[in-house]
Order: C-alpha cells, then sequence, then structure tokens
C-alpha cells in the first residue's frame, strides 16, 4: 500500500514538472514499471502465505473437530485469502463450527467470520453482526452476510 501510494504520488509530481514532454514520459514509464514489479513480487510472497494460513486453519479444524466455536488468531503473516480458503475447508470438514479467525501482517489485520446455518437461523448468530460488535475496536471496517463475513483494517 505504501508503495503504490508513493509511486502514484511520484507520478502526479512528475507530470506537474517543467520538463520536456518526452522526459516526462519516459519517468512516468519508469516508476510505473518498478511498481509493477513490486506488485508482482507482492503478489508472489502472498501466494505462500496464503497456504501458510489455509495449512493452519486446517490443523486447528483438526484439533477442534468437535468444537462449536473457534476463534483464533493465526501464528502465520496473514492474508485475506489465505482465511477464505481456510474457511473453505472448515464449511466442509467442520460444516457445524462457527469460526472466526485473525490474521496480521505488517500492515493490516485481516478476519472472518463464518456461521453454519444451523446457528444462524436457530440461534440469530449472524456472521456480519459477529464482526460488526468488535471491528471498531480495530479501526476496521467489514461486511458481509449472515454465513459469511470478512473485515480488514
Amino acid at each position: 500500500a505504501v508503495v503504490s501510494t508513493q509511486s502514484t504520488g511520484l507520478i502526479q509530481n512528475n507530470d506537474k514538472s517543467v520538463i520536456p514532454a518526452w522526459r516526462r514520459d519516459r519517468i512516468r514509464d519508469h516508476i510505473s514499471g518498478i511498481k509493477a514489479k513490486l506488485d508482482k513480487a507482492k503478489i508472489e510472497s502472498e501466494k505462500g502465505l496464503a497456504t501458510e494460513n489455509a495449512a493452519e486453519i486446517a490443523s486447528l479444524i483438526a484439533k477442534n473437530k468437535d468444537a462449536p466455536i473457534i476463534i483464533e488468531v493465526l501464528k502465520t503473516k496473514g492474508t485475506s485469502k489465505g482465511i477464505s480458503e481456510g474457511l473453505k475447508t472448515m464449511r466442509k470438514k467442520a460444516p457445524e463450527t462457527a469460526a472466526v479467525i485473525f490474521a496480521v501482517n505488517d500492515d493490516d489485520v485481516f478476519f472472518h467470520c463464518l456461521v453454519p446455518k444451523k446457528l444462524s437461523s436457530g440461534m440469530s448468530l449472524r456472521a456480519d453482526e459477529w464482526l460488526a460488535t468488535f471491528s471498531g475496536l480495530l479501526s476496521a471496517k467489514c461486511g458481509g452476510k449472515d454465513l459469511y463475513a470478512q473485515g480488514s483494517g
């Protein structure tokens, strides 16, 4: 996020500079190329994290198979995609378990909530409302539906 903001600022400053247009274009292209390489590197690094997150959630499922509720902060750095993949597994292997999973990386906290249909209708536990109860404490935004919600901040 920081790199993206800084590169956008550099491009805007460059566009306002009083230099020949061909030089502005060359500088803009160079900055854009660097930003693209950094974005690609970030995506590649997050693929590994997503796999680690999904594996950690799979081990949580194995340890707490019969638990009605799991609330856990992942030990590995987190990505939203990693939590999402892990909760897909949870939905299949532990369909009666409600869960809130948190993951933290250098810049953000990510959290996802999964509520089984039985709890959502029977006990009126809704994923979006559950996350909303604490998202303000994290200065985070969240949204979703009755059975699945997510947030970050």
